[in-house]
Formats: structure tokens, C-alpha cells, sequence
């Protein structure tokens, strides 16, 4: 299928539709023929031409058997003018949209895969106006694309951006026109911008991290719209809960990690970071998933789990903070060191009663912030959720609208 931008006609898409009605009215009987017994070119009398319906004839460039989402309805009127246009979705919404000159554009486009039924009321020169109907099939692509919303629906850290997701690829071309329709409500009301942290996913992150016991209600109203190469299915919304606000700080060369909620301090916990080599990344990570317990394997990234740098261990109490293996877990077999010496190869080991106390504190999307001293520098955007990767004003700039 030709992407729903193009101008060009498909042999499966027939050309344009053209639909010629003429308006209802009663047959005059021959009695009431104004011409009978009347040479050429006898006047028609008023009452006579008050019941000559106008001819409406309706086009839309993709037929009215496979109308596209973008379609505008063309309307050509001989003996008369439109007065009104009405058009109606299958389970009787009225469609708004705007009639100028000709031409009926809906306000928002047309969805795929719905049936409406178009209403032309076009009066005759005596001002009687007279409707006319036909309906129209939008569109059945093979593939759409569909909108959901990650971590919505339950109580997430203060740190998670509201995520709007899209199952297929969103082009730079069409991202402006799908982020309008985007909306977020917040309560309390929070300073925050849309940015697409890539071609699937648009996020709104607030200025600073939510507040305590925020709620956020979002709605993306995309239906019809282009997206990819095909379009948006339907229309989406979403709401989000926000808990307390627990700040992790972890100091890399101090070897503590401080534990804030609504920041007061509930614990601080001696940790052991990455060593020379395979230092802990510093900046702003979110926590992205906990998993009781997990086998780490050093050849998940090249290295022999048999050499002198290897390992293959089963882990306890893990929460996943970045996509390329950092974790807070526990590491039993570095208690000597936690508090006073960076030995992992990136983690943050603790104890294993810190690390059962540090999983049952948290939550998914609790952001995580890393300062100190570290040779493989700030933590990217793509390595973990990265809105907070990015200043405020740098942030902004993410957004197709900005």
C-alpha cells in the first residue's frame, strides 16, 4: 500500500467516486404539469418550479467504497446551491466539519475501517431545499497502527514519563500533526513537555520529577491520522498514578547510596560500585524492572564466563536500571568491600539485607542518580528510560512542536 501521503491513485483504491443525486420530491400528475397545453418555451409557473429538485453530484478522490482518512468531500450543484452538508458515523455521531465553496472537510480526518452516511441539502432557485444521501467506506489497510500506554494503571515512581506508545514507526514528517492531539491533564498542575524519545514513543515528562501523590490523565485523539505507512486505528487514553517520591543518590566514589523519600532520609546503605574498567555509569537512571532473582552471565556481553574477568552467577534482589546490565542487587561475595571499594563489574552490590530492604522500598520508575567519578561518563538516553538524561531546555527541544 502506497503510503496514505501520497497523491497518486492505486489500481486497488478506484478513482474518485462520483455519486449524481437528485433531491426527493412528489411526481407532479398530469394535471399539475405546468407545460401540458403549452407551446415551447412556456413559462414554468412559481408554484411549479418550488418542486424541480436540484442535481448534487458528490466525489471524493478515493471513491466512496475505500474513502481515505484525508478524503474531502467535493460537491458540484446544478440548479440550485448546498445549504447544508451532514455526515454521520455508523453509530450516529455527527462528523464536524466545514463546508466552504464546494469542497466538506471534516475536522478531524476520517477513521479507517468505518461506514458513514453523507447528507446533502442543497435548495433550488425557489429556496426549497431538498437532501440527498449516500454513503461512504473508509479504508481497510492490512496493517494500522495502534496506540497503548507502558505502566499505566497502577501506582509507578515519581521519575516515569508518561509513555505514549506506537506499534509502528512514526516518521519526523508526521510526528507535529499526531503530538497536537495529544493532551495531559495533571494533578496538581505541573510545568512539563512532550518530547519523542524515538520513532515509536512519545513522552511527557513534567520539569522537575512528579510530585508526591500526583495523578496525570492523558488522551491521544490520532484516529485517521498518518503514521507510518498506514494510519492510526483509533483514538487512546490513559491515567497514571504517582506514590511517594523516593530519590535513590548514589555516590560513586563515597561507595553510599541514600535512600530519600519526600526528601527526608530513610536509610543510607553502604554499596560497592563498578571497578576500574568497568566503572558505574553516572547520571539520571529510572529503575526498569525488579527480578527477585536472575542468572548474570558475562558472555551476554563477550566475555568468556570461564576467563579471569568472567562469571556466571545466580543474583538476588535485582532491579534493573539500565538496558546494558547495571543493577541494584545483592553481592554477598563483595561484603568486605561495600562502603569502602568499587569491585563490581557496574552494579551497585550491597548486602543482602540491604538489597531485600532496597527492593521492598522501591518502585518501577523510581529515578536513580549517580554522581561521582566515572571514565565511561553519563548514562544515554537510549540505556535507559532517558527523559531525565536531558536537561529541561534541552528536553523541550524534543518535542515536534516545540
Amino acid at each position: 500500500m502506497a503510503p496514505p501521503n501520497a497523491f497518486s491513485r492505486r489500481t486497488l483504491l478506484a478513482g474518485a467516486a462520483v455519486v449524481t443525486l437528485v433531491g426527493c420530491a412528489s411526481e407532479p400528475s398530469d394535471s399539475d404539469d405546468p407545460t401540458a397545453g403549452a407551446g415551447s418555451g412556456t413559462p414554468v409557473s412559481p408554484s411549479a418550479a418550488s418542486t424541480v429538485a436540484p442535481t448534487v453530484q458528490v466525489t471524493a478522490e478515493h471513491g466512496f467504497d475505500a474513502m481515505w482518512p484525508q478524503d474531502i468531500l467535493d460537491i458540484q450543484v446544478s440548479g440550485g446551491t448546498v445549504s447544508k452538508v451532514t455526515v454521520t458515523s455508523a453509530d450516529g455521531g455527527d462528523v464536524p466539519g466545514t463546508l466552504t465553496g464546494a469542497q466538506w472537510k471534516p475536522e478531524r480526518n476520517f477513521l479507517v475501517r468505518a461506514t458513514y452516511t453523507i447528507t446533502v441539502e442543497a435548495e433550488n432557485e425557489s429556496g426549497v431545499a431538498f437532501p440527498t444521501t449516500v454513503s461512504a467506506t473508509t479504508i481497510d489497510p492490512e496493517f494500522v497502527t495502534e496506540v497503548d500506554f507502558r505502566y499505566a494503571d497502577g501506582q509507578i515512581g515519581n521519575g516515569m514519563p508518561v509513555w505514549v506508545r506506537f506499534d509502528m514507526s512514526v516518521t519526523d514528517e508526521q510526528r507535529a500533526a499526531i503530538e497536537k492531539t495529544a493532551t495531559i491533564t495533571t494533578v496538581p498542575a505541573q510545568e512539563g513537555s512532550w518530547g519523542w524519545m524515538d520513532d515509536t514513543t512519545l513522552a511527557w515528562r513534567p520539569r522537575d520529577y512528579w510530585q508526591a501523590g500526583s495523578t496525570a490523565h492523558v488522551e491521544v485523539k490520532a484516529a485517521g491520522l498518518p503514521a507510518a505507512d498506514t494510519w492510526v486505528l483509533a483514538d487512546a487514553a490513559a491515567d497514571y498514578q504517582f506514590g511517594d517520591l523516593r530519590v535513590l543518590k548514589t555516590d560513586i566514589d563515597n561507595h553510599s547510596l541514600t535512600c530519600l523519600r519526600n526528601g527526608n532520609v530513610d536509610a543510607v546503605i553502604p554499596v560497592s560500585l563498578g571497578k576500574p574498567g568497568d566503572e558505574t555509569m553516572t547520571g539520571t537512571k529510572l529503575i526498569m524492572e525488579k527480578e527477585y532473582e536472575t542468572i548474570m552471565d558475562s558472555e551476554s556481553y563477550g566475555v568468556d564466563n570461564e576467563s579471569a574477568d568472567g562469571y556466571k552467577v545466580t543474583v538476588y534482589w535485582n532491579q534493573r536500571i539500565t538496558w546494558s546490565g547495571e543493577y541494584f542487587h545483592a553481592a554477598p561475595w563483595a561484603d568486605a568491600y561495600h562502603g569502602n571499594t568499587n569491585v563490581s563489574h557496574g552494579c551497585t552490590g550491597m548486602t543482602t539485607d540491604n538489597a531485600t530492604w532496597l527492593y521492598n522500598w522501591t518502585q518501577i520508575g523510581d529515578p536513580a542518580e549517580f554522581t561521582g567519578t566515572s571514565a565511561k561518563g553519563s548514562v544515554p538516553a537510549w540505556d535507559t528510560y532517558g527523559c531525565w538524561t536531558y536537561d529541561w531546555e534541552t528536553w523541550k527541544t524534543l518535542s515536534a512542536v516545540a
